[in-house]
């Protein structure tokens, strides 16, 4: 079989040719709580910008397609407003260091010139106090470039794509790190013991394969992470509560020559009554698939604000919901 090409170390290292280097991915959520599954997908563009020399590289992504929740478009009025008010995030620019770790957002004065536009077409088609309050909490959550950069590094997508997979994996072609996975809800990230390891033998497919296993390593309890908490604060009243226990596993798959991702299928399981899965599947896109798309989305049209429900005139709307996921809450 074919071995991986590693340079010095061991070392795997992204090869970026700019203005080429664009990859096209599908995206899929499933979140299951016991018998109750949800999915949550999407298409993205990852497109390779610049590096800023011994600072960082900066990367593009752009969603190329309306998001579908359990395969359809946000369908309540609810889900549209979040819908609309997530769309000034894209293009979003992001830093990554050069092991592939996503550092912070890039281009936040962008995204707050288009909040002042954005926020002025949304309250002209939503109206009610919940609308005013939705708009408020908006300007609050994105105050700062630190905010909104806390926002994208508790974002799944994020934490798993820009994950440090460009560094020297040694003789054993094996690391073991500590990773924080935000699959707590809205608690902190998830502390989590792994084994990462890279095949150093391509597959049939001429892929490179970086496998990972791990187990949580999180002070919180069962019931801190239930009741989705940031601090390990039940122990202190509930003295019999044992650490959180659970799983995570992973497969990337790299391109041979560039060591671009391929694919990833990761899974996280946490052993709550009932049973929490939540899985995140990504994979390049075929260039046939991407064509075929976009002539959709040109022939559909696009007239800005849109509902999924109808053509609605300007009228009082009562938002009775917020769609966190769209804010990357």
């Amino acid at each position: 079989m074919e071995k991986v090409d590693f340079i010095d170390q061991f070392y795997l290292k992204l090869q970026l040719k700019p203005p080429d280097f664009t990859r096209n991915y599908g995206v899929l959520y499933t979140f299951n709580n016991g018998n109750d599954t949800h999915t949550v997908k999407f298409n993205l563009n990852v497109t390779y910008i610049k590096t800023i020399v011994n600072r960082a590289r900066i990367f593009k992504l752009d969603r190329t397609t309306p998001i579908y929740v359990n395969n359809v478009e946000p369908d309540l009025l609810a889900d549209q407003l979040a819908y609309e008010c997530g769309k000034i995030f894209y293009p979003l620019m992001v830093e990554i260091d050069f092991d592939g770790k996503f550092m912070c957002v890039h281009n936040y004065n962008e995204i707050m010139s288009r909040w002042k536009e954005k926020r002025i077409s949304v309250g002209e088609y939503f109206k009610g106090e919940m609308t005013e309050k939705y708009l408020q909490l908006m300007d609050e959550a994105i105050a700062s470039p630190e905010q909104v950069t806390e926002m994208f590094a508790n974002e799944l997508f994020i934490s798993a794509y820009f994950f440090s997979l460009y560094k020297s994996y040694g003789l054993e072609f094996t690391i073991e790190e500590h990773c924080n996975f935000p699959i707590a809800g809205k608690a902190a990230a998830v502390r989590f013991e792994t084994f990462q390891v890279v095949d150093q033998n391509l597959n049939e497919a001429n892929k490179i394969e970086v496998i990972h296993h791990g187990k949580i390593n999180d002070e919180r309890t069962i019931r801190d992470l239930k009741e989705e908490s940031s601090y390990p604060i039940s122990k202190y009243t509930y003295t019999e509560e044992s650490h959180a226990t659970g799983t995570y596993t992973a497969l990337y798959r790299l391109d041979a020559e560039t060591k671009s991702i391929y694919s990833i299928v990761a899974d996280w399981v946490v052993a709550i009554e009932p049973i929490q899965k939540t899985q995140l599947k990504v994979f390049e896109l075929v260039q046939e698939m991407v064509d075929q798309e976009n002539a959709k989305q040109q022939n559909e049209g696009s007239t800005g604000m849109f509902f999924i429900d109808g053509h609605h005139e300007k009228s009082e709307i009562s938002i009775t919901s917020i769609f966190n996921f769209l804010l990357g809450k």
